[in-house]
């Protein structure tokens, strides 16, 4: 128990002196204020973008939905990409020869090392993107109309599941590779690439990437969402417990 609370507060003290919660933070409550403003004034921007006679956009007026999800598309972007990011260098002390073996001599099984810090990632994630989701709900409703509960709670839980899964399979790369930017690279391609297969309709109805439609989801993506989370983590935690110490670190 003294080990788990050890690395989790260690991993707490390293977001913060890193910077990445400060940048998640940032990231998500810029979004969160921007996304709103944007969704109301884009018929006036797509207006002014097609101002000639041989072009015309007709944009409907801006719904509260629309607030939310202008928001929802940028964080699931650059708020994405810097989630698999704490995720993957929450493992970086393996790649360094001095700590990895200060650490891994002083456990049983490394769980014990790498899951709390996962878990601390989890949480700073959780608490900023909810920060910046609050914002854009605030902004939605000051400025453009009031937005269901309904769609709020399934945009809100679509989204953390979706982050919570994506910095799991960032997790496994890490613990596969142990090269922070190999595991950085393949994991935001794979995050990038991944919500091409809802174009499918075979897959559509239960691939994860799915819950990025926020509220038009079903329960089906939130399980896969789940087993690809539970399946992530406990290869990971396996490779890793396998692994020796690395000698070119």
């Amino acid at each position: 128990m003294r080990m788990l609370l050890v690395s989790s507060r260690v991993e707490i003290l390293r977001l913060k002196r890193s910077g990445l919660f400060a940048g998640l933070l940032a990231v998500f409550a810029f979004f969160g204020l921007s996304g709103p403003g944007l969704a109301l004034y884009m018929p006036e921007i797509l207006g002014a973008a097609a101002a000639s006679d041989q072009l015309t956009i007709q944009a409907t007026a801006a719904r509260p939905e629309d607030g939310i999800a202008l928001f929802n598309q940028s964080a699931m972007q650059l708020g994405l990409i810097l989630a698999v990011a704490v995720a993957i260098t929450s493992l970086g002390w393996d790649t360094r020869a001095g700590s990895s073996i200060f650490y891994r001599t002083r456990v049983k099984q490394l769980s014990a090392l790498t899951l709390p810090r996962l878990m601390v990632g989890w949480g700073t994630v959780i608490i900023t993107y909810t920060v910046g989701f609050v914002l854009a709900v605030a902004m939605t409703v000051l400025f453009i109309g009031e937005v269901t509960m309904s769609v709020t709670a399934s945009v809100w839980a679509s989204s953390i599941v979706y982050l919570v899964m994506a910095m799991s399979i960032g997790y496994l790369f890490m613990a596969a590779t142990r090269r922070t930017s190999a595991a950085i690279a393949s994991a935001t391609v794979l995050m990038l690439v991944l919500p091409m297969l809802s174009q499918f309709e075979a897959l559509s109805s239960w691939v994860p990437t799915t819950l990025l439609a926020g509220a038009e989801t079903t329960v089906m993506p939130f399980l896969s969402a789940v087993a690809v989370t539970v399946l992530c983590v406990a290869t990971a935690s396996l490779i890793a417990s396998k692994q020796v110490l690395r000698r070119d670190a």
